[in-house]
């Protein structure tokens, strides 16, 4: 355990330098990312929802209770909610493009 500590010790100043030169670039990255997804958000999943609750609203109620009973709608928003965070997934963690 001393050896860890003596060699965490020896890198901390790089470690700390590191983090210090490249944590402004991370932020700003993240920040970047996150308004990606905040747009995508509000500019391509919200219509595409509101277009599916329409679509959703015309069908007859007597088929709705039928489409309730068998799991229909809690599958298709399961199927829909893990379609948004694969997209996000591969929003946030795409490996970056090299320069």
């Amino acid at each position: 355990m001393p050896a860890i500590a003596a060699i965490l010790a020896a890198l901390a100043p790089w470690i700390t330098r590191f983090f210090l030169a490249k944590s402004a670039l991370m932020f700003a990255g993240f920040l970047a990312r996150l308004g990606l997804v905040i747009a995508t958000d509000e500019f391509a999943i919200e219509p595409l929802i509101d277009h599916a609750i329409n679509a959703w609203s015309m069908i007859p109620n007597k088929y709705l209770c039928w489409f309730g009973a068998f799991g229909v709608t809690k599958a298709l928003s399961i199927m829909l909610s893990a379609l948004t965070l694969i997209g996000a997934k591969k929003v946030f963690f795409a490996k970056a493009p090299s320069a």
